[in-house]
């Protein structure tokens, strides 16, 4: 009691403290969210040399540009707009103090004249594969009528806005690319050495002792032996960011015999209402394939192809395994296509009017108060065809896109128009003559298939292997341990970034996504098994489950220097660790030996030739791309015996059997001095951007948000 009335005096104190503290708790909570947030804006992707990338401009520009992207591929066109995102960034960057630039006049040219983007080639491809100058003609217009300005053509404009952009970045690139290029020259003596290079020519013999003539469990590679190795090649393995490595177990699920007979009933059971109501109506809701070309027998499914080429009009062939599938087919018809076709064709491409305008040309050709040439060439918006009255010339099969193709070789007659639309518009049509060559009879058909699916029950008892595994172990080592007593093999994945998603063998997208998201999950520490079992769908859209994953991660290799563990991560490097040891063995037993014929006894190996070697093709005939071999020939005389030498595919004894002739140098040498300017050229294409990308400071941080 006395304790109580001693609080109820100083129930000020207590008060105050819990407020305090309930301060505290609060102030901790403010300080923590924003040391979070001040270290990756919630809005930003990343940063480029302090340049945000920011989610709402990423996500507009995807949205965009790549609109029907889903599922995996999503995850691809993320990276290639990531890409994108950065490239602008740092080119823009190094572009301005250069003075580099695009004017509003060089943008009209680059968009709508005869030095047009690579950006605006790529997307306004024609039917014929060329640009499309009418359509791009058609835009130029109506921008400069103000046509586009309509609420309606609001997508439109954000469109072409974003893909100015892609213009002007592409076309600073290719001023920065030249610049650079402008300054390469190549002297006198650097031409001569090329020609050198070319023009001289040795033969001579070698031994080569593949590394797999040591096993594994004659070597031992150290740390001390990583170590030695990461001192030869300082920086070569450090880290740009921090990766991390896993290792994994792989369940596959495979169909059963239970299953594949199911699926076989499943498409059974149709026979009999595909060969009597088999109209394509039924066929679509069956998910099968109702045929509109007819096909040579080199296209039909090999298994049943004879029989479709010999059976009935109306019959059913099967069922009958193709592939992962039991499928059924129904012969619709049998006919004999020409080899090629020759047409004439008027386009319309406004989607507006295109329908309209061509059921009017098409009436003016039919009454004859036009010729189809003449209004070819007052109307079609095909650039190419429309010059020569529309006329295509022969084509064969295939070469035209499907609807049109059709119209061509499947179901027009020579003479007469059609009306066709495609994906470049309306097209009215006339077939103005068949070659028949072959005479091969050719048929179309209907099929519905069923895939050879895994069941529920297969999937779980795949699983549950899985799960097992999983509740049976929980480190690493265990993994190792338990995976070996069960015959499973321990595979290993690549260095993995913050945001990858794509994880060896289990493919691309979400499911490989979730696993690397584990792996940087902050609660993830090395030595540690995943406690769940991932699941990779089935990557053909099969809707189940092809793969369960048990992972653990291995290693954490930090950004900056590489250590000896990140190098031990690296299961490349690992088999070329072994490779060194293993040279050390085969140069210890061919040290001693007197010349070629005792090296090969040495290991039961073969002398062989090698003719016409240079210093510009360093291939060996069995051993592939040799540097070292092929130089160490041109360093000695005719008939010396080398030393072992440490290839990338074994250890090498060679012997010149011919002297390196060299050639009078001739008075020009223009070839070889612009074959040393592309040289330098190619490389200053291909990496000036990537040069640019190690030397700047990019932050990531997608894997925040996806």
């Amino acid at each position: 009691m006395a304790l109580i009335g001693s609080i109820r005096k100083r129930g000020w104190i207590l008060i105050t403290t819990m407020v305090l503290a309930l301060g505290g708790f609060i102030l901790m909570d403010i300080v923590s969210n924003s040391q979070k947030y001040s270290a990756a804006d919630a809005n930003t992707l990343g940063k480029v040399n302090g340049k945000d990338i920011r989610s709402e401009d990423f996500e507009r520009y995807k949205a965009t540009i790549y609109a029907n992207a889903s599922g995996n591929n999503d995850y691809q066109v993320r990276q290639q707009v990531w890409n994108q995102f950065v490239e602008d960034a740092i080119i823009r960057e190094h572009a301005e103090p250069l003075g580099l630039g695009v004017a509003k006049d060089e943008l009209m040219e680059l968009q709508f004249g005869t030095n047009l983007s690579p950006v605006i080639q790529e997307r306004f491809r024609g039917q014929n594969g060329q640009v499309d100058m009418n359509n791009l003609m058609q835009i130029k217009d109506a921008i400069a009528q103000g046509t586009l300005n309509d609420e309606k053509y609001a997508d439109f404009r954000t469109r072409w806005s974003i893909q100015e952009n892609e213009v002007i970045k592409q076309r600073l690139q290719d001023k920065m690319t030249a610049m650079i290029m402008k300054g390469i020259y190549t002297p006198t003596w650097q031409a001569e050495a090329v020609f050198a290079e070319n023009s001289q020519r040795v033969d001579y013999l070698y031994v080569r002792v593949p590394y797999d003539k040591v096993p594994d469990t004659d070597i031992k590679v150290s740390d001390d032996d990583y170590a030695a190795y990461l001192k030869e090649n300082p920086r070569q393995y450090d880290n740009a960011e921090e990766t991390r490595v896993l290792n994994y177990v792989s369940f596959d699920v495979l169909p059963t015999a239970a299953d594949s007979a199911e699926a076989k009933k499943k498409v059974a059971d149709f026979v009999n209402d595909l060969r009597i109501k088999g109209d394509s109506s039924f066929v679509v809701n069956k998910d099968g394939t109702y045929g509109t070309a007819f096909q040579p027998k080199s296209a039909l499914p090999v298994v049943v192809a004879d029989q479709l080429m010999s059976a009935p009009i109306d019959s059913v062939v099967g069922p009958y395994l193709d592939g992962g599938s039991w499928k059924i087919a129904k012969v619709l018809g049998r006919r004999v296509l020409p080899d090629s076709v020759k047409a004439r064709h008027i386009l319309i491409r406004d989607p507006a009017t295109a329908s309209k305008k061509i059921d009017s040309l098409k009436a003016v050709i039919s009454s004859g108060k036009a010729t189809f040439d003449v209004v070819a060439k007052a109307n079609s918006e095909d650039p190419g065809s429309g010059a020569k009255g529309g006329d295509l010339g022969f084509f064969a099969n295939g070469m035209m896109v499907p609807e049109f193709n059709d119209v061509c070789f499947n179901t027009g007659e020579q003479g007469k128009l059609y009306k066709v639309t495609t994906q470049f518009g309306v097209h009215l049509i006339e077939i103005t003559g068949k070659k028949f060559i072959t005479n091969q009879a050719s048929v179309k058909a209907a099929y519905i298939s069923e895939l050879i699916r895994p069941s529920k029950n297969t999937q779980q008892t795949v699983k549950d292997k899985a799960l097992e595994l999983v509740h049976s172990t929980k480190t690493l080592t265990g993994l190792e341990e338990k995976s070996k007593a069960m015959n499973l093999e321990l595979l290993v994945s690549q260095a993995l970034k913050a945001s990858d998603y794509s994880l060896g063998l289990l493919g691309s997208g979400k499911d490989a996504r979730d696993i690397v998201k584990w792996a940087y999950n902050k609660d993830t520490d090395p030595g540690e098994v995943s406690k769940e079992v991932f699941t990779i769908a089935d990557p053909n859209g099969g809707y189940f489950d092809s793969k369960y994953v048990v992972a653990a991660l291995k290693v954490i290799n930090p950004k900056g220097a590489a250590t000896v563990a990140s190098l031990k991560a690296s299961e490349q490097l690992v088999v070329e660790m072994k490779n060194r040891k293993k040279a050390e063995v085969i140069k210890a037993k061919l040290q001693g030996t007197s010349d070629l014929s005792a090296a090969a006894a040495a290991y039961a190996m073969a002398v062989d030739t090698a003719v016409g070697a240079s210093m510009m093709q360093v291939n060996t005939p069995k051993g592939g791309a040799e540097p070292r071999v092929v130089g160490t020939v041109f360093a000695l005389k005719q008939g010396e015996t080398s030393k072992p030498i440490v290839g990338k595919t074994g250890v090498y004894v060679i012997q010149p059997i011919s002297s390196p002739v060299a050639a009078a140098t001739p008075p020009d040498l223009t070839m070889f001095r612009r074959q040393a300017n592309s040289t330098a050229q190619t490389t200053v294409r291909s990496g000036l951007v990537n040069s640019l990308k190690k030397a700047a400071k990019i932050s990531d941080n997608r894997s925040n948000f996806y």
